[in-house]
C-alpha cells in the first residue's frame, strides 16, 4: 500500500525531470546556433592567436592613442642585400599605417658571412655580438682589413627617397652595435617596461598583419599568428621594437588604401646612387642603348651555403634558354635595330660592342638578339656552356666591360670610409640588365624580382 501511494509523485518528478531536460537542450541548442562561426579551427595554430603578445581589434576605426609625444618603430636587420631591402619597404609601410617614426637600421654589408634570419632573441644576440666585436676590429685593424667583416651604410645613399620623405618621419640610427639601451637613451626612454613594447617573434615567421577584422586565417601556410594593424596602432609606448619583418606576404591586407600604398612603397625603392646610375647607363649605351638589349639573369649558387640555387642551377640555365628561344622564334624583333654594314669588317674605336660582335658573325646569325648576362658565376663557368652556345652575343660585365668599374673602385662608405666596390659591383649588373627591352630573371630569387621592378620603372612592363 506504501509503494503504490507513492507511485503519483514519482511520476510528477519523472515528467517534471523530462520537461527540464528539453527546456535545457533547447536553449543550449539556440544558443550555439546563434554562434555558427565557432568551430574546432579555433584551436587551430593558423587562426589569430590569443596570447599576450597579440592584441586582435575589432575596431575599423584604428584610432590611436591621444597623445602629443612623438612616438617610434624599429626593427632588426639581417640576411643578405634584398632582404634587408625587402624589410625597410614593410619598415616604411608600418611607419605609415601606424604614424611612427622610423629609427631606420643601415644596409648591413658582410665580406662573408651574413647574419641569418632567426627567432628574436637568437637574433638580437647576433647581431648585437657581431657588430660589438667588429667595431672594436675595425677601429684597431682598420677598415680595409678582412677581419673587419661589416660595413653599415645608410639606405639614403642608395636608394631615392622622394616617396619615403613624403609619407614619413625617419631618423637613421646611427649606434653600431644596435645595443638598445643606447636606442634608449638616444630616445630619452629611462623606464623601458613601460615604455617599450617588444614584439618579440618566438619562430622565424611567427606572425602576419592584417588589417580587416573579417580575415581569420593568415594568407601564407608559413606564418603562425595573425595581429591586427589596429592592436599595434592603439599601443601608447613610446618605441615599438620589433625583430624581422622580412618576407613579401608579411601582410595579409585587404583595404585598397593600404595595398596601394605598399605596392607604391616597393616601385619606388629605386637605386639612386650616381656613380652607379653612370656606369650603368655607359655600358647600357656599348650595348646599343636603352630597350636594345634583352637583359638575362642566371644566379647558378653553389652546393655549400647557396646549395639552393645550387641544386637547381642547369635546370635554371635550361628554363632561361628555352623561353629565349622560343621568345625569339614567335615573337616580332622589338628591340632597336643596331646597323651593321655589309661590308668586310673593321673594328673601329667608335664602334660599341654591340655592333663589333654583330659585324664578326654571319649574317644568318644576327637575327638573335643582344643579350646581357648578370650572374653571380664567371663567364667560364661550365653551367653556362650550354646558353653561350645558342646565343652568339653575349655580354657579361667583367668579360666585356670591367673597365667602366675603374671610378667605382673609389667610392667610399661616409660613415667609415670602407671602399663599397665589392658591394656595389652587383648593383651595376643588375642595372644594366634591367636597362634592356625584356628582362628574364631566375625563379625564386630577389635579385631577379629587384632587376624585374628596376625594368618595370625604366623601361616598362
Amino acid at each position: 500500500m506504501l509503494a503504490s501511494s507513492n507511485l503519483p509523485i514519482v511520476g510528477h518528478r519523472y515528467f517534471f525531470f523530462i520537461i527540464t531536460f528539453l527546456i535545457l537542450y533547447l536553449s543550449i541548442s539556440y544558443i550555439i546556433s546563434c554562434f555558427p562561426h565557432i568551430d574546432n579551427k579555433i584551436t587551430n595554430k593558423k587562426q589569430i592567436s590569443h596570447n599576450d603578445k597579440i592584441l586582435s581589434s575589432n575596431s575599423h576605426s584604428c584610432l590611436g592613442p591621444e597623445s602629443n609625444e612623438e612616438r617610434y618603430m624599429t626593427y632588426l636587420p639581417h640576411s643578405g642585400f634584398h632582404n634587408q631591402r625587402n624589410m625597410l619597404e614593410n619598415a616604411v609601410f608600418l611607419s605609415w599605417v601606424l604614424n611612427r617614426t622610423l629609427i631606420m637600421p643601415p644596409i648591413i654589408f658582410t665580406k662573408k658571412t651574413i647574419i641569418p634570419h632567426r627567432p628574436y632573441n637568437i637574433l638580437y644576440s647576433m647581431i648585437t655580438g657581431n657588430m660589438t666585436k667588429n667595431v672594436i676590429t675595425c677601429k684597431k685593424k682598420g677598415v680595409e682589413d678582412k677581419k673587419c667583416m661589416f660595413t653599415q651604410l645608410d639606405w639614403e645613399e642608395l636608394m631615392d627617397f622622394k616617396f619615403i620623405k613624403k609619407y614619413i618621419r625617419y631618423i637613421h640610427r646611427e649606434d653600431q652595435n644596435f645595443n638598445v639601451n643606447e636606442l634608449y637613451s638616444f630616445l630619452n626612454i629611462t623606464k623601458p617596461e613601460s615604455q617599450v613594447f617588444t614584439l618579440a617573434e618566438e619562430t622565424r615567421y611567427d606572425f602576419q598583419f592584417y588589417d580587416d577584422e573579417n580575415i581569420t586565417e593568415v594568407s601564407d601556410d608559413q606564418f603562425d599568428h595573425l595581429i591586427h594593424l589596429c592592436s599595434l596602432q592603439k599601443r601608447k609606448e613610446k618605441l615599438i621594437h620589433f625583430g624581422s619583418i622580412y618576407h613579401l606576404n608579411r601582410f595579409n591586407l585587404k583595404f585598397k588604401e593600404n595595398i596601394d600604398f605598399l605596392k607604391s612603397v616597393r616601385e619606388n625603392m629605386i637605386i639612386n646612387h650616381p656613380v652607379l646610375l653612370d656606369i650603368g647607363d655607359k655600358i647600357s649605351e656599348q650595348l646599343g642603348g636603352l630597350g636594345s638589349y634583352i637583359g638575362v639573369h642566371l644566379r647558378l649558387g653553389d652546393m655549400g651555403f647557396d646549395k639552393k640555387f645550387g641544386q637547381k642551377a642547369e635546370e635554371n640555365v635550361d628554363y632561361i634558354t628555352k623561353s629565349l628561344i622560343e621568345d625569339i622564334s614567335s615573337t616580332p624583333n622589338e628591340l632597336e635595330e643596331i646597323e651593321v654594314s655589309n661590308s668586310n669588317f673593321v673594328s673601329t674605336s667608335t664602334m660599341i660592342e654591340a655592333e663589333k660582335c654583330l659585324q664578326s658573325i654571319s649574317p644568318e646569325q644576327r637575327n638573335f638578339p643582344i643579350i646581357y648576362l648578370a650572374s653571380d658565376k664567371p663567364r667560364n663557368d661550365r653551367r653556362l656552356k650550354k646558353f653561350l652556345r645558342e646565343f652568339p652575343c653575349v655580354f657579361m660585365l667583367f668579360s666585356n666591360f670591367e673597365k667602366y668599374l675603374d671610378q667605382l673602385k673609389r667610392v667610399k662608405n661616409p660613415r667609415d670610409g670602407a671602399l663599397l666596390f665589392r658591394y656595389f659591383v652587383p648593383f651595376v649588373d643588375g642595372i644594366v640588365a634591367a636597362r634592356g627591352n625584356k628582362f628574364i630573371g631566375t625563379p625564386e630569387s630577389t635579385f631577379s624580382e629587384y632587376v624585374t621592378r628596376l625594368h618595370e620603372h625604366w623601361v616598362g612592363s
